[in-house]
């Protein structure tokens, strides 16, 4: 009865270590993902900002251009 208990307990103990490291490895999966979720959205972030900041200096360039031609 002993040898049986003590089997159990080992195999409890296994099992109890064997969840912790499958839940530490979804952990590390779940960080991962929400990194790269991050990562993505800084980079069209600052894809946006460019695309505006293009805008706004095309535009000036082109009164810029405008005031030469009419004051030139």
């Amino acid at each position: 009865m002993q040898k049986q208990t003590a089997d159990q307990s080992r195999l409890n103990a296994v099992r109890n270590e064997i969840l912790d490291i499958a839940l530490h490895i979804d952990a590390k999966e779940s960080e991962k993902r929400r990194q790269r979720a991050a990562e993505r959205a800084l980079k069209a972030r600052r894809g946006i900002e460019d695309h505006f900041e293009s805008r706004k200096l095309a535009s000036q360039l082109s009164e810029d251009d405008e005031r030469l031609h009419h004051f030139g």
